[in-house]
């Protein structure tokens, strides 16, 4: 059994519990009338035991809940307040659980600097918390914010956050925030927003994110907008904060839309862009994967891109196999589909109607940069007003290329595009072709390494180049390469060029800058009726373009070598020639200017007029006038010669040359004649005194003509038949290309000293025909008499024979014949009258019925010796020859006769003499002598024989005296050796210095 409790010790007991209850009772009556204060002290003592400076006050407080205002942070600007929080609890167990905290007006003051976000006094708190997460047991409460207003103060600038929010769980199942107007400034962007609006909501184990946020202008880079609207969603698994790991479905949009997007220079006006990604996604932050597909796709009723301007942009994109992780580095890899639609573009030049394009294949982006393999086509059509509209003064070829550029479509099949390393090249699979809608076709095919470009038909120029590098700037693009081409520019026509260099299509301009010397023919430079024809040099770079066309003009600079060119209407032929050029036509105007350095002109006429000349200086081509003032030089040692003045207008295609050489001085050991021209071969070396020149030519659109004057104040000189003495005279001549002069020039000599005698007082009347020069009429005093032309023609065409007829009065043939080789057997006194007409052909001499009639009585003396090979007729026969000595014999077996005709000729006194000369196929002139006369010895002379004599005739073998007085009537008929005597005296001139100059 129990024993029971002693009475005292039970009722102690019960008082004690009744005064303990009264002290419950009364203290709880205390603590509940006190329950606001002490809330506040314990909350403000909990604080600041954290470290967190803070003051409170409770509204209200009850068993199942706390009503009140808290502020954080210092007096004055506090880190937060809340002007009213309601936290409703519980108990559970033996203490209480939070079951929802309300938070109305709350107001947080948060940093963001550096990087790192700060709530000021709420740091330490927030640490603790973050150290302790709460345990998976836990039951969250539900917190619900009304009002809440967040100014968040960064790097930047201010931002504010208005909004409402609620979590339950400890996940967030509502999230409304807007933010007011807002401008973010920072090393290298700067960005103003309107009011933003930011929208979370859970919905069951997935969350829904979306921002709507106006762009009033932002710039970031390479990235602008302007006027544009934010707009993004995702729906994806709520992430687990526990874990910090998730897994599920997501779909991501966003869309940009606005009056201007922009990167860089390439703009949107009034576009619209989406993009899509949905797929499964793992893992948080650091370790984040994406496996699905993103979609993109752009719109733009207006665009700007590479310089241009379009009015409509269409692309999209899809990345199937889209693989997006974290772990490492970001890396996305996947298959691209591209599209993208042009409509009217513009830039500068170029319109391009209708472009359409797609490219397919892997691409993948990662820390190293971009890496692509994609096959792409397009197509398209558009035109190119750079070149101009076709004007009249417009080659066929560049008009063609003008007509071509103004409207084309192109097509690419297949073009193989790959990035690797931040670098991005394209390889042609399939040629690319350009088809001029007025005909022709341009073509670029690959080739080896690199490509071909060729382009012909549509009267195009015929163009095949090989490409080794093609390049895309900012600005246009460039090509290097080697270049063929055939075309006709400005004066120059059906030119043929081969070029090394790089084109550049930039700024509506293309270029042509050259590596090495332009190899360059043309069959014609177009001046009219004046053109140059077979142009054949180079042309080479001096720092600048070689070409350039743009707007319609063109210009053409460099340095020309090697030039040679033919010049009809001069008859004359230009070679190495160097110098530089600089030709262009602008505003629809020719200018020019050619510097010459050095050219050689050579004559091109059949007869050579002149000697090679070197030519220098400036040709100029302003406001549709060409001048030139050319410097004229003597080839081999650079004397100078002449100076030329060239204007040519190309308008009315009429113009002209003036030519004037100054006082040519000639003296032994300079300048000679024959350095000037072959026409002056016979005034041979030495030739001293002066002559001047003064002429040119002249054109217009249906004539050429060309004059001068020569005058000769003296010139003294060497000819072929001897000296010549004081030369003088004008010549005129009515064309200088062919060499003409009208009948009726003349020119005059002192003296010709002639190896037959001096020839005084000479005076020629000529004319000047393009291919011989004739003297009409000429005289001269020689050998007592007088020796006159009756015509003389000589040729200027190689080959062709010189003709004349010389007339002799009262010539005294003695001196001729002392003068000849066989003067010291021959003695004739006669003055004669004759015609003779012949023809020469180089040292050849022929000479057709010439006659000689002596006009008073004379006297002739021919040693025997010089009769060797004569025949002789009259009163008896005497011949040298053995058939002619055995006649005689034969006939009275004695030469006695024969004897009797050689001293005839020994000592003949003559009252008539006639003689008939004509040259013989084999060279030998012969020469038909008729004397009429009598024997006529300085001692007189007969025979004296006895009866016997006669009757046994034996006078007719011995030697018997021609009696004196003897009448002679005798025919001479005897050949000279022409040629060899004619040749003898050419070498003895030559012998003695007066060659003929060489032609």
């Amino acid at each position: 059994m129990t024993e029971a409790a002693p009475p005292v010790f039970s009722r102690r007991l019960r008082l004690a519990l009744t005064v303990l209850g009264v002290v419950v009772l009364v203290a709880a009556l205390l603590l509940y009338a006190a329950r606001k204060t002490i809330a506040r002290e314990a909350l403000t003592a909990w604080l600041r035991s954290k470290g967190v400076a803070a003051s409170a006050e409770v509204h209200a407080i009850g068993p199942s809940g706390v009503v009140g205002s808290v502020t954080i942070g210092p007096p004055g600007r506090p880190d937060l307040t809340i002007e009213r929080a309601e936290v409703g609890y519980g108990l559970k167990g033996l203490g209480l659980e939070v079951r929802s905290v309300r938070l109305q007006r709350p107001v947080l003051r948060a940093r963001l600097r550096g990087g790192k976000l700060s709530a000021g006094a709420l740091d330490p708190l927030i640490a603790e918390f973050t150290k302790r997460p709460p345990r998976p047991s836990a039951v969250q409460p539900r917190v619900a914010v009304d009002g809440g207003v967040l100014l968040l103060d960064t790097d930047y600038g201010l931002v504010r956050i208005d909004g409402d929010g609620l979590t339950e769980d400890g996940r967030l199942r509502r999230l409304s925030a807007r933010s007011g107007a807002t401008r973010l400034r920072g090393q290298g962007f700067d960005v103003t927003l309107g009011s933003a609006a930011v929208r979370a909501q859970a919905v069951g184990d997935r969350v829904e994110l979306s921002l709507d946020a106006p762009v009033a202008s932002a710039k970031a880079g390479q990235l602008s907008a302007a006027n544009a609207r934010l707009r993004a969603s995702v729906t994806g698994p709520y992430p687990d904060l526990v874990r910090r790991r998730g897994e599920g479905a997501v779909v991501a949009n966003a869309s940009l839309s606005g009056g201007r997007l922009a990167v860089g220079d390439n703009a949107l006006r009034n576009g619209f862009v989406t993009a899509a990604v949905t797929g499964k996604a793992s893992g948080w932050i650091e370790d984040f994967a994406l496996h699905g597909r993103a979609v993109a796709n752009l719109r733009a009723t207006g665009a700007e891109a590479a310089g241009g301007t379009a009015r409509e942009l269409r692309a999209t994109a899809s990345v199937e196999d889209l693989a997006w992780t974290r772990k490492g580095g970001d890396a996305v890899a996947g298959a691209l589909a591209a599209t993208l639609g042009l409509a009217d573009y513009a830039r500068e030049d170029l319109r391009l109607a209708t472009v359409t394009a797609a490219a397919r294949g892997p691409v993948a982006l990662d820390q190293r940069g971009l890496d692509l393999d994609l096959v792409a086509h397009a197509l398209g059509h558009g035109a190119w007003t750079g070149l101009g509209l076709p004007t009249p003064e417009d080659s066929r070829e560049i008009a063609a290329a003008k007509r071509a550029a103004r409207g084309f479509r192109f097509a690419a099949p297949a073009v193989a595009v790959r990035g690797r390393d931040g670098a991005v090249n394209a390889r042609l699979v399939q040629p690319v072709r350009l088809t001029p809608d007025a005909g022709g076709a341009v073509t670029l095919a690959p080739a080896g390494a690199g490509w071909r470009l060729t382009a012909a038909g549509g009267g195009l120029p015929v163009v095949d180049a090989r490409i080794s590098r093609v390049a895309l700037t900012a600005d246009g693009a460039t090509a290097s390469g080697q270049v063929k081409a055939k075309f006709s520019i400005g004066p120059i026509e059906q030119g043929d060029f081969d070029a090394a260099g790089a084109l550049r299509l930039a700024g509506g301009r293309l270029s042509f800058t050259a590596d090495r010397c332009v190899a360059a023919t043309a069959q014609r430079l177009n001046f009219g009726e004046n053109d140059v024809r077979k142009l054949d040099g180079r042309l080479c770079p001096d720092g600048r373009p070689l070409l350039t066309l743009a707007g319609g003009d063109w210009r053409i600079e460099g340095r020309a070598e090697a030039v040679s060119a033919e010049v009809p209407f001069l008859q004359a032929r230009v070679t190495q020639g160097a110098g530089t050029m600089d030709m262009g036509l602008r505003g629809g105007t020719m200018d020019a200017r050619v510097r010459i350095a050095r050219a050689e002109a050579t004559d091109a006429a059949p007869q050579t007029r002149f000697r090679p000349v070197t030519v220098a200086g400036e040709a100029r081509l302003a406001r549709d006038i060409w001048s030139a003032d050319l410097d004229v030089r003597e080839a081999a040692l650079g004397r100078p010669l002449a100076t030329a003045k060239l204007r040519h207008d190309a308008i009315r295609d009429r113009g002209g040359v003036d030519i004037e050489t100054g006082s040519l001085r000639f003296a032994q050991g300079g300048l000679q004649p024959a350095d000037l021209s072959p026409l002056a071969a016979p005034v041979a070396s030495p030739a001293t005194g002066e002559v001047r020149f003064s002429g040119g030519f002249a054109w217009t659109p249906t004539t050429a003509t060309s004059s001068g004057v020569l005058e000769i104040p003296r010139l003294d000189f060497q000819s072929p038949v001897g000296p010549v003495v004081g030369l003088s005279g004008k010549v005129a001549l009515a064309s200088l290309a062919p060499l003409a002069a009208a009948k009726g020039q003349a020119l005059r000599a002192e003296r010709v000293d002639t190896p037959v005698g001096p020839i005084t007082d000479l005076s020629l009347a000529f004319g000047l025909e393009p291919e011989t020069l004739t003297v009409t009429g000429g005289k001269a005093a020689f050998a007592s008499g007088l020796a006159k032309i009756e015509v003389l023609e000589i040729p200027l065409v190689p080959g062709r024979p010189v003709r004349g007829v010389i007339e002799l009065a009262g010539v005294q043939l003695n001196d001729l014949v002392e003068a000849s080789p066989f003067g010291d057997r021959v003695e004739l006194d006669a003055k004669v009258d004759g015609r003779i007409p012949f023809t020469a052909d180089g040292e050849q001499v022929r000479i057709q019925k010439g006659t000689l009639q002596a006009i008073q009585p004379g006297r002739l003396s021919i040693q025997r010796t010089a009769l060797t090979g004569v025949a002789a007729s009259g009163g008896a026969e005497v011949s040298g020859a053995p058939a002619a000595v055995a006649a005689a014999a034969a006939a009275e077996s004695t030469d006695t006769i024969s004897d009797f005709a050689y001293q005839a000729m020994e000592n003949l006194a003559f009252s008539t003499l006639s003689a008939g000369l004509d040259s013989r196929d084999d060279g030998r002139l012969a020469v038909l002598f008729h004397i009429i006369g009598k024997h006529d010895p300085p001692q007189h002379q007969e025979i004296r024989l006895s009866l016997i004599d006669l009757i046994q005739k034996k006078f007719l073998n011995r030697k018997l005296p021609l009696p004196s007085g003897t009448g002679v009537d005798l025919t001479l008929d005897t050949t000279i050796n022409l040629d060899q005597l004619l040749g003898d005296y050419a070498e003895f001139r030559r012998l003695q210095g007066s060659a003929p100059v060489q032609p």
